[in-house]
């Protein structure tokens, strides 16, 4: 998820750069226009440009919905004190008390 974050940070990121014409994080087309005489980028193409940037956003967080911070933290560091078993699934909650007491993997 952190992975996600960054990269849905960053394609805001470049949607704000392109509307202020810089290309710079997109090395062909960058290429491109310092090979053109007066290096700006058509409005036409920076619309084009935001808005499939905008619709790459979208994709993802329609694949990739948001969870809560509380639902990952099993997953970051099953062997915390602070968690609930009774925030657990019942299916695997067992599973999950052995992985907690197992020295070993605590460990590793």
């Amino acid at each position: 998820m952190d992975c996600l974050r960054a990269f849905l940070a960053k394609l805001q990121n470049w949607q704000r750069k392109v509307n202020a014409g810089n290309v710079a994080m997109f090395e062909n087309l960058s290429t491109v226009l310092d090979g053109n005489e007066d290096h700006l980028l058509d409005a036409s193409l920076k619309t084009e440009i935001t808005q499939h940037l905008k619709s790459l956003e979208s994709e993802l967080k329609k694949y990739f919905p948001e969870f809560e911070e509380e639902d990952g933290k099993l997953v970051r560091n099953p062997f915390s004190g602070t968690l609930d078993i009774a925030t657990i699934p019942n299916d695997v909650q067992d599973e999950f008390l052995d992985l907690k007491n197992d020295s070993a993997a605590k460990d590793l």
